[in-house]
C-alpha cells in the first residue's frame, strides 16, 4: 500500500495513461483530416467578442494568441476523449446532448416571431387560461389572541360594532386593535395573494363579501376585522392587454412541438425492444416498497 502513494508510481500510471489515450487517438484519427485543427477567421473575431464582452475592451495580441491557444487545447483535448469514449455511459454527457439536440430544433421553430393573426387565434383557443382572477383593497385590524386570550373574539366584535356605527365609517383603523407584523394595507390583490398572506379560509371570506367592514375573520395570525375598499370582478383581457405574454407562450408551445416532431421523426428510424416482464416485477417491487 505503501507503494501506491509513492509519486514516482504515480508518475509511471499517468504516463501508462496518456500512451493508451495517444495510441487509442493516434489510431482514430488516423487520417489527415481527422487530425487537421483550423482555427478560422471568424472563430478568432468570436474569441476577441467575447473577451471583449468580458473585459469591456479588446484583447491584445499576446491575450488573443492566449485565447487562440486555449481553444487549440480544448479541441485536441475533446477529440482524445471521444476517441477513448469518454462521452460513453456518463449521464451527464448523455442528458447535455440531448438538451442541445432539443435546443437545436427549438431554435429552428422559432426563428420567427408568430403573426398577430397566429396570436389571436391561439388567444381564442384559450381564452379562460388567461382570465384576470377578481381583486379587492382593503386593511384590517389586527387581535392578538396570545395577548388577550378569550376576550379577543369579543373585544373584536365590539370595535366592529363602533366602526359600523360611525358616520362615515373610517377606511382604516389599526389604531384599534394590536401591532402587526406585517402591513395593515392591500391594495387589489387577488385570491391566491391574500391567502398567501393570511390563508385560505381567510380569502374565502373576503371575496365573498361586498365592501365595508366586515368580522370578526380568523387567520394564522388572530383575529381581523376587515375594511374592504374595492372590489374588482374577474375578466377575460383584452389581446391586446397580452400580447407580449401570448408571444412568451406561443413560442413556448411552438418548441413543445418541435421537440415532440423531432423525436417522433428520429424514433422510427429504431426497433425498440423493452423487457416488458422485467418492468412489470420492476413496478411490483416498488409498489410493494421493496428495496
Amino acid at each position: 500500500m505503501k507503494l501506491l502513494r509513492e509519486p514516482l508510481v504515480h508518475f509511471l500510471v499517468l504516463g501508462a495513461a496518456l500512451f493508451l489515450v495517444y495510441a487509442v487517438a493516434s489510431d482514430v484519427f488516423s487520417s489527415d483530416e481527422s487530425r487537421r485543427i483550423e482555427i478560422t477567421e471568424a472563430e478568432i473575431e468570436f474569441l476577441a467578442a467575447g473577451f471583449g464582452r468580458q473585459w469591456q475592451r479588446p484583447p491584445t495580441e499576446d491575450e488573443l494568441r492566449s485565447l487562440v491557444e486555449a481553444r487549440v487545447r480544448e479541441e485536441v483535448l475533446y477529440r482524445a476523449a471521444l476517441a477513448v469514449g469518454l462521452d460513453q455511459n456518463d449521464v451527464v454527457v448523455r442528458r447535455r446532448m440531448v438538451q442541445k439536440m432539443e435546443l437545436l430544433s427549438q431554435d429552428l421553430a422559432t426563428l420567427a416571431d408568430p403573426t398577430d393573426t397566429e396570436l389571436q387565434a391561439f388567444f381564442q383557443e384559450r381564452r379562460e387560461e388567461y382570465r384576470f382572477p377578481p381583486r379587492i383593497s382593503f386593511s384590517h385590524v389586527y387581535f392578538n389572541i396570545d395577548r388577550r386570550g378569550p376576550a379577543a373574539e369579543e373585544d373584536a366584535r365590539r370595535a366592529l360594532a363602533e366602526l359600523r356605527a360611525a358616520t362615515p365609517p373610517p377606511q382604516r383603523a389599526p389604531e384599534r386593535g394590536d401591532r402587526f407584523m406585517l402591513q395593515y394595507d392591500y391594495a387589489l390583490r387577488s385570491p391566491l395573494e391574500v391567502q398567501q398572506a393570511f390563508g385560505a379560509q381567510f380569502a374565502e371570506t373576503l371575496f365573498e363579501v361586498e365592501p365595508g367592514w366586515h368580522g370578526p375573520v380568523a387567520s394564522g395570525y388572530g383575529i381581523h376585522l376587515v375594511y374592504i375598499s374595492e372590489r374588482v370582478d374577474d375578466r377575460i383581457p383584452e389581446y391586446a392587454e397580452i400580447r407580449d405574454r401570448l408571444v412568451i407562450d406561443y413560442n413556448r408551445m411552438r418548441r413543445e412541438r418541435a421537440n415532440e416532431l423531432l423525436y417522433q421523426g428520429l424514433v422510427g428510424g429504431y426497433e425498440i425492444e423493452i423487457d416488458e416482464e422485467a418492468l412489470q416485477r420492476a413496478a411490483l417491487r416498488v409498489g410493494s416498497g421493496a428495496g
